[in-house]
């Protein structure tokens, strides 16, 4: 009843300028009254997107979030509404009582000392089939950890994601705020080396002349005089031309405060773990993957609504280059009227997960911030249309066989199944436009579900929910979860060993707590 009366409420207080964001928002309400989150938060995200200032959707947004129990979004959302209306009461009383709700009842500073660090042993309590054990870690918040194998590592610094080699002795992780990616061996669990993503002059020779593509241009007022001397922080990555190259987008350039100018995506040397190729790109390049027939890397913009193709069909990285056309999902944003706000809200489509279908003809692209699955032709780089019927997909991966399409729906707390066939249908039928494709079955996580993987057989499914601080194991063909185990706070990535036998999680950490934390769990199946 709590909600209700104050969906009421906020409601009779006016709704928004544009005429197409008041109808979302207007669909969005009587979602609710429904009981229907799902769909009301499809709806408050359009009407965000249609009039990003609308008080009364990011006011009700929140309670979309509530409903479905995410109480770190509902808070993050009632206090973006205080930032657009600081006097509104309603959102700071709630935005307060989510911020309860999301520590599970204790204050944020006490659940942070006693509640979001994990102890090595830690287990999965689920009968079976999957069983999950802490047996490692690499953190950089205890220089004096009590177990062999908890490594005090001050180069795991806001860790966004873990990239097992192909052959599984060694994984890299992505600390995004240290500029680097320390590697680990999977066998010894200690490190061997660190790469860092920070470039001098010395180091022209890898950017081949290169300092912008597509006519990009620099916004950034502070900037040095060659912007090729910079450091990168490095987001996803993925591995290409039989694992021997590893490609590694940089969320910006450090000068780049705004992160409306080009970025840059480095190439890795797996046999040496060396750089030896950086390319610019365009703004906030979070994700990267690689064609099935090795003939292309897709750079997929977070930033802009837009993903460029690399042709990387030579073995030889000093021939590589770029396609000539940027792929567009619907249109490009002009990094020219941005409001210099927060650029993780600012983005558009905010395009992220991705896959290349098994023949290479078609890339599916994740629409994080306005929903639905995205679709180009790889051939002729046209932009197909829109799948919906995903909300606010993250991670998209698909089985081994090739068959099935599973996505991580962030809101929502959900991992979705649908055939890969029945996706790619409708897209090469949508000429340009939205058709939907809603999952055949989806599965509850919980709250903020982001990176998803899958195993090497096509059994299992392992996501990582920050909103729950967990690694849950996911039965692929039952969509039913088989086991969780708690994280250290604030888990967003992860990766699986090409055996299956070992999980990799990164926590990142927010608002000075939690995080800087790097998770290994063994995996034992039983038989």
């Amino acid at each position: 009843m709590i909600v209700f009366l104050a969906v009421v409420s906020a409601f009779a207080g006016g709704s928004c300028k544009d005429p197409a964001a008041t109808d979302a928002f207007t669909r969005g309400f009587a979602a609710m009254q429904e009981g229907a989150a799902n769909d009301a938060l499809g709806a408050y995200l359009e009407c965000l997107q249609k009039e990003p200032t609308c008080v009364s959707c990011q006011y009700e947004i929140g309670w979309a979030h509530w409903k479905q129990g995410d109480f770190a979004a509902a808070e993050a959302d009632w206090n973006k509404t205080l930032a657009l209306d600081p006097g509104n009461s309603s959102a700071a009383k709630w935005a307060a009582e989510a911020k309860v709700k999301a520590s599970g009842g204790a204050s944020p500073a006490t659940l942070s000392e006693t509640g979001l660090r994990v102890p090595i042993g830690t287990k999965s309590k689920e009968a079976g089939p999957v069983h999950l054990e802490l047996v490692a870690r690499f953190q950089n918040y205890d220089a004096t950890p009590s177990s062999p194998t908890d490594h005090y590592d001050p180069d795991v610094n806001s860790p966004k994601s873990a990239r097992f080699s192909q052959d599984g002795s060694k994984v890299y992780v992505n600390s995004l705020e240290g500029y680097e990616t320390p590697v680990y061996d999977t066998k010894t669990f200690t490190k061997l080396t660190t790469i860092e993503h920070k470039f001098t002059k010395e180091d022209a020779a890898l950017f081949h002349g290169e300092t912008t593509a597509w006519g990009s241009a620099y916004h950034e007022k502070v900037m040095p005089e060659d912007v090729n001397v910079m450091k990168g922080k490095p987001v996803e990555s993925a591995l290409s031309h039989n694992g021997r190259y590893l490609w590694i987008p940089y969320y910006r350039r450090d000068f780049d405060r705004g992160a409306d100018s080009p970025s840059a995506v480095s190439v890795i040397d797996t046999t040496t773990d060396k750089i030896v190729r950086v390319f610019p790109t365009g703004p906030l390049p979070k994700y990267v993957v690689g064609s099935p027939d090795g003939k292309n890397m897709a750079v997929v913009h977070w930033g802009d609504n837009t993903v460029a193709l690399v042709d990387i069909t030579s073995a030889n990285p000093n021939d590589w280059k770029y396609r000539p056309d940027l792929l567009v999902v619907e249109y490009r944003i002009d990094m020219n009227n941005l409001s210099g706000g927060d650029r993780d809200a600012e983005c558009g489509m905010c395009l992220r997960g991705s896959v290349f279908t098994p023949d290479s003809k078609t890339l599916l692209v994740a629409r994080m911030g306005n929903g639905g699955i995205a679709g180009f032709d790889v051939a002729t780089g046209k932009y197909l249309g829109t799948a919906t019927g995903t909300t606010t997909p993250r991670h998209i991966v698909l089985s081994p066989d090739g068959t099935t399409l599973y996505a991580t729906q962030n809101s929502a707390g959900t991992v979705a199944k649908m055939p890969l066939k029945a996706v790619v249908d409708a897209l090469y039928t949508a000429n340009g436009g939205k058709v939907a494709v809603p999952p055949t079955t989806t599965v509850s996580v919980g709250g903020q579900a982001r990176t998803l993987e899958i195993t090497s057989d096509g059994r299992w499914l392992y996501v990582a929910s920050k909103g729950r601080a967990e690694l849950v194991a996911v039965d692929a063909a039952a969509m039913k979860v088989v086991a969780r185990v708690r994280t250290d706070s604030y888990t967003v990535g992860l990766d699986v060993s090409p055996d299956g036998s070992q999980v990799w999680t990164t926590s990142q950490g927010a608002h000075e707590q939690g995080g800087n934390s790097v998770c290994v769990f063994k995996v034992t199946v039983d038989r």
